[in-house]
């Protein structure tokens, strides 16, 4: 198979399951839509306890990272 094949053949494959990972979350999505989110605690990088009650209302964005 030529390398021009192989890439077309890749971005089709890689195309076709980033469509059904969507479909499969939005599903996922449905079902959570209206329940609530469990409160949680976690620490900021200066050191105080945040909640997650503290931002009820609000648009939250968190970002998960480990150095390992």
């Amino acid at each position: 198979m030529s390398f021009l094949r192989r890439i077309v053949a890749h971005k089709a494959l890689v195309f076709a399951f980033a469509v059904l990972v969507h479909a499969q979350t939005a599903k996922d999505l449905d079902a959570l839509r209206g329940k609530t989110v469990p409160d949680f605690q976690l620490r900021s990088i200066d050191g105080k306890v945040q909640r997650f009650s503290q931002f009820r209302g609000k648009v939250v964005l968190m970002n998960f990272w480990s150095p390992y």
